[in-house]
């Protein structure tokens, strides 16, 4: 008997996700509304009050999400708290490849429709122009304004300015009235909440 032969094509990729806790119905679609335009670009890991009109609201707006409510959240490898465990050998390792790595420096501002994905610091001396991704999972200094989406993963940012862009600094939206004012600041984590002042 000849054995049948299945094909199947897989591919690894790494996944941009938002965990988003609903507690009302309200507060979400002021959320969402406010920066639909970044939202869109990623895949909505939902948990909390999700209900039908949220669900059909995403649906009608062509985003991708997921209920995670009744998932066992402990085997999720998204896990934000499972990120922030690590082994002192592990930060050992990574303080090593940090001293070898060098910074992507870019003496010209950020093209729309340019996505640049960096594990190294990246210093931008230019503009990020509207339609541009810059995604850093070290630490990011940007000498220009920001029109398209920034996100930083890592220790520290410097922003000159923040114009009709996104900036995204350890998984949270920052908001556009935290930049106001002239001059460079600084965002960096303190006691886990993020905070953004005058680098000078």
């Amino acid at each position: 008997m000849q054995k049948s032969c299945v094909e199947m094509i897989v591919k690894q990729k790494n996944l941009r996700v938002f965990d988003i806790e609903i507690e009302n119905e309200e507060d979400f679609f002021l959320y969402f509304k406010k920066n639909i335009v970044l939202l869109r670009e990623y895949f909505l890991l939902l948990k909390g009050s999700v209900t039908d009109k949220i669900v059909a609201y995403l649906e009608k707006e062509g985003v991708c999400f997921k209920d995670i409510s009744s998932c066992d959240k402990k085997s999720l490898f998204w896990q934000k708290s499972r990120q922030k465990v690590e082994s002192k050998e592990n930060k050992d390792k990574t303080k090593k490849e940090s001293i070898v790595a060098k910074t992507m420096i870019f003496h010209r501002p950020i093209r729309s429709g340019e996505e640049i994905v960096a594990k190294t610091d990246v210093i931008v001396f230019g503009r990020v122009n509207s339609g541009s991704k810059l995604i850093c999972s070290s630490n990011v200094q940007i000498f220009g304004t920001v029109d398209g989406i920034v996100q930083c993963d890592g220790e520290f940012m410097i922003v000159q300015k923040l114009g009709q862009g996104s900036v995204i600094f350890n998984g949270e939206i920052l908001d556009k009235e935290d930049f106001e004012g002239v001059g460079l600041k600084k965002i960096f984590l303190e006691n886990e909440k993020i905070v953004i002042k005058d680098l000078f």
